[in-house]
């Protein structure tokens, strides 16, 4: 603070303090060293995730899997009941335990 219990205030450039090929330069050298430090990609696109979180990626694919196999197939019932020009009864005591239900109420004409 000065004297007068102000703030002093500081003027900022917008001009680097170094020219700009010594940038490029640098910044290029910067790239260069991270990417050799760094892991490999195990396929393009890999978000380079520590192998500690594997398994924990897996389980939650897995159950993200079913959820989605779940809403699929019952988007897929109702598309059926509702082209058949029927509601779709299946209480949750008619599905097997962990499998999709397979079957649609009788269409009767």
């Amino acid at each position: 603070m000065s004297p007068s219990g102000e703030k002093p205030t500081t003027r900022r450039s917008n001009l680097p303090p170094l020219p700009r090929p010594v940038q490029e330069h640098l910044g290029q050298k910067l790239r260069a060293q991270y990417h050799e430090a760094g892991d490999k990609p195990k396929y393009l696109g890999d978000p380079m995730v520590p192998v500690a979180f594997d398994p924990l990626l897996e389980k939650m694919d897995k159950t993200e899997r079913v959820r989605r196999a779940e809403k699929v197939g019952e988007a897929g019932r109702q598309a059926v009941a509702t082209a058949l020009g029927e509601p779709l009864e299946i209480t949750p005591a008619d599905r097997p335990a962990g499998k999709p239900v397979r079957r649609l109420a009788k269409h009767q004409e």
